[in-house]
């Protein structure tokens, strides 16, 4: 495949209010489309973070509802947070692509649209791309599902390994300090550099917290502190530009990062002048340099 060819969809960036600071890529939405419902568009989270698509239900109307629900499937389920969520054999289009099935989120949306006037749906998940290879053009805000790697790509990207848990999370390698460590890759978690533990941040920080972010995550409130890093990371011989470290309290991401032997989560936000490649059949992440930089 040409660089020319790729089939690239184009997704909108969500800015948030936190902590007193305004964070432009707070979340990317994907329009998608529901041929169902007569062809609903609507946005959608791009959140690698969520192993499954889902469908938030109360974004939906009681005859939509009705008319999804024939499509339920009645001995498979997905784990959404915890709880058992019914599957759709129901097709979600997102440009050329589908999805399908799909998870029915039970309690969890609302009538919030974007500026476009478009409904907010749902969130598209790590199954859109798992066995593809996804190419994320962030200065360009676009993105691609792929079958092959265009030719110049393999030489030009920084590689490292990557990896599904049991669970179907994105754990790439890094190295910090020179030592290797295992990363969840998130576009859910966009802001953050480095997401972490109260005691790996101590490691990895200078130990002082200088701002504490409330943000929203599943429809619940949490507070995210933050300070300077002084750990040096790397991936594929690159020097990534972090330079904060937030950690979550919550003893739930200590045992989580602690099972999967983890040094915590990275973001969209040390890529932002790059376009990143998921090669999930080659079990590699790759980071090109920006177009400037590219022989």
């Amino acid at each position: 495949m040409t660089e020319s060819a790729i089939p690239w969809q184009n997704f909108h960036w969500q800015g948030a209010d936190l902590g007193g600071r305004y964070f432009p890529h707070a979340v990317m939405y994907l329009l998608a489309t529901l041929p169902a419902l007569d062809d609903l568009q609507g946005w959608f989270q791009f959140d690698l973070g969520a192993p499954t698509t889902m469908l938030y239900a109360e974004a939906f109307t009681a005859e939509q509802k009705a008319s999804l629900m024939r499509f339920r499937q009645q001995e498979r389920h997905a784990i959404i947070n915890g709880k058992e969520a019914p599957l759709l054999d129901l097709p979600l289009r997102v440009g050329p692509w589908q999805i399908m099935p799909v998870a029915w989120y039970r309690d969890f949306g609302d009538e919030d649209t974007l500026p476009d006037g478009k409904p907010v749906l749902g969130t598209i998940g790590a199954d859109f791309v798992r066995e593809h290879i996804l190419a994320v053009d962030f200065p360009a805000q676009r993105l691609a599902r792929l079958e092959r790697l265009p030719a110049p790509w393999e030489k030009a990207a920084h590689w490292t390994s990557l990896r599904l848990t049991d669970q179907g999370h994105i754990v790439i390698e890094v190295e910090v300090d020179g030592h290797p460590r295992q990363a969840m890759f998130d576009t859910g978690s966009s802001i953050f550099e480095l997401l972490t533990d109260a005691s790996q941040w101590l490691r990895l920080s200078k130990g002082n917290v200088t701002h504490t972010l409330s943000i929203t995550a599943w429809g619940e409130t949490k507070k995210i502190s933050g300070g300077s890093l002084k750990a040096q990371v790397r991936l594929g011989g690159m020097v990534l530009p972090l330079q904060t470290v937030h950690y979550n309290e919550e003893e739930m991401w200590r045992d989580f990062f602690s099972h999967h032997d983890m040094i915590g989560i990275i973001g969209n936000a040390p890529f932002l002048e790059h376009t990143i490649v998921l090669d999930f059949p080659s079990g590699r992440f790759g980071v090109l340099p920006p177009v400037s930089g590219r022989a």
